[in-house]
């Protein structure tokens, strides 16, 4: 079923709805509030860090700000097909911007704590994994530029609704594989026993709820847009704003606490001062970081 089907298929207030529901104007409000307080912040951390690959973070939540600023227009409209194009293309490709900056992260984190525990170098989980979100990015845009324009054709907007699902399952593989990486470098240091700084923890454990909340934005979105644009979870608010809204402002929010500009300098900065030798007990090393 199409976007022409499913406006037909749902009214509000006998008027065709494009989204099957009238949006609900607090949900909009709070989204565009929390984004947009959360974005400033960013742009003052990652300017006084100077880490300047963290502006990823603030084009994922200008992204963010969009969709949300659609969603609200479309409470008062909730017919505008533009309006409705605008925060269905932005909100879902917007989350691909904060997976970037993990994947880096992650990178930085084995450089700190230890090449040796991991799979792949940490030039590669960048290489590899912000390759994998930017095709899934394009993948998504397109998708969704291809049903926007034969929506408003009124032609068959099934063919860019797939192309847009398989954007969200290719986001939803690479995620996969990068959590399956990171489980298996922490059981090798956990098997090694390396000693982690307690604020190696902190940020450790920062960027874990990150990855959780990317991860079930993901399965939610492909379990969604596989329902179809009539589907029952697309067409009931609550789902987007607890599987959608609720865990991505938790993720950008969880950046501005455990802000990498912070951390990561904290930890090359003692790395470089308080180098603690290895030391070998029982054939197990065993590292402070």
């Amino acid at each position: 079923m199409n976007f022409t089907q499913l406006s037909t298929t749902h009214t509000h207030n006998s008027v065709s709805s494009w989204y099957g529901y009238q949006p609900s104007l607090g949900v909009g409000i709070t989204g565009l509030t929390l984004f947009t307080l959360s974005t400033v912040v960013h742009v003052y951390q990652t300017c006084t860090s100077r880490m300047w690959w963290l502006f990823v973070l603030v084009l994922g939540g200008i992204t963010e700000i969009i969709g949300y600023a659609a969603r609200i227009y479309s409470w008062y409209d909730d017919t505008n097909l533009n309006a409705f194009l605008a925060q269905t293309v932005t909100l879902i490709i917007a989350p691909a911007f904060f997976s970037a900056a993990l994947y880096v992260v992650f990178g930085q984190i084995i450089n700190t704590v230890g090449r040796q525990y991991s799979i792949l170098e940490p030039k590669w989980y960048i290489i590899v994994f912000v390759i994998a979100d930017l095709i899934s990015l394009i993948v998504q845009a397109v998708g969704g530029g291809q049903a926007a324009v034969a929506t408003q054709t009124n032609g068959d907007a099934s063919n860019g609704t797939h192309i847009m699902v398989a954007g969200i399952c290719w986001q939803m593989f690479s995620m996969s594989v990068y959590v399956l990486l990171v489980i298996i470098y922490i059981f090798r240091i956990r098997k090694a026993k390396v000693e982690l700084t307690g604020n190696m923890k902190i940020f450790a454990s920062g960027m874990s709820i990150v990855t959780l909340m990317i991860f079930i934005r993901c399965i939610y979105r492909t379990v969604e847009l596989l329902g179809g644009w009539s589907g029952y979870i697309i067409t009931h608010e609550v789902y987007f704003a607890c599987l959608d809204g609720l865990p991505m402002i938790i993720a950008l929010i969880t950046f501005n606490i455990f802000h990498p500009g912070r951390y990561i300098k904290n930890f090359r900065r003692n790395n470089a001062i308080n180098t603690v030798p290895q030391a070998k007990t029982n054939g197990i090393a065993t590292e402070h970081v």
